[in-house]
């Protein structure tokens, strides 16, 4: 298993303006976060539009989708976006993409787009993924999932693979499902990894959503709820990597002034 760098990424929804796109862009930078991450839903900024504001204002931090729903998107319109925003970044952009997030059927139907089952879902990604490697070979992409078919195409396809865990998932069980991807996969891939949490401070959406407390996760040993404090959440991070070969960390954007001297301490180690 091959020993990845730390690297991190901050993931953003909204921001009120072009400039605040920027400004929070910059201070991710100037922070050490190697990525500044947008998801795709129709509650979020639209992801393309907003980090080539962000790309105006940086120089180093690279900029990805986190992740594109392949269902709600055609490998022709992807594509040209990705070569848009890869040129004006000056190549700092990384393609993520996945099958959909559950619920993302209403943005399907809002948008007056099909859905589709699960396989035919999964067929998307691989006809984004092969257009994107013939038009932009040198083009990084990310592929979120954990089912057999999507571990194959990020192992064929991809340089990075986010595996799609619950939150309350325990190093073990990161460290089986990280075995089993390589195994699926046929390659070293780096291996991405959500921060759900710091200390007693959980994002909204785990808490309303799927009824998630700190002191749950805590009892159920949840990989992805971090201390607080640096020392000990360093050895965990070093831990988790030796585990399950987790190296790229991602975490929502109001974590991430407090987790900035854990980034400084482990980017690039």
């Amino acid at each position: 298993m091959t020993r990845h760098p730390f690297r991190f990424g901050a993931v953003v929804g909204r921001c009120a303006t072009a400039a605040s796109w920027a400004t929070t862009a910059h201070e991710l930078e100037q922070r050490g976060f190697s990525t500044l991450l947008v998801p795709d839903t129709l509650q979020t900024d639209s992801p393309l539009l907003a980090l080539t504001a962000a790309a105006t204002a940086t120089e180093r931090l690279h900029l990805g989708t986190w992740v594109l729903a392949a269902p709600l998107h055609s490998p022709a319109e992807t594509v040209r976006d990705a070569r848009t925003l890869h040129e004006l970044s000056d190549g700092r952009f990384e393609l993520g993409l996945g099958a959909g997030r559950p619920g993302g059927e209403h943005d399907a139907a809002r948008l007056g787009v099909e859905w589709g089952a699960p396989a035919r879902r999964v067929d998307a990604v691989e006809a984004i993924v092969d257009a994107a490697r013939s038009e932009l070979p040198e083009l990084p992409v990310v592929i979120a999932g954990s089912g057999d078919r999507m571990l194959r195409l990020a192992g064929a396809r991809a340089a990075t693979l986010a595996l799609a865990v619950p939150p309350t998932a325990t190093v073990d069980e990161v460290a089986e499902l990280a075995s089993r991807a390589r195994g699926r996969a046929g390659a070293d891939l780096e291996i991405a990894l959500q921060i759900a949490g710091v200390g007693d401070d959980l994002p909204e959406w785990l808490r309303s959503r799927l009824g998630l407390t700190s002191s749950g996760m805590r009892e159920a040993g949840a990989a992805s709820l971090l201390s607080g404090d640096d020392d000990l959440d360093a050895a965990h991070l070093e831990q988790l990597r030796d585990a399950a070969g987790v190296s790229y960390l991602t975490m929502s954007s109001e974590h991430a002034v407090r987790l900035g001297p854990l980034v400084e301490r482990l980017t690039g180690r």
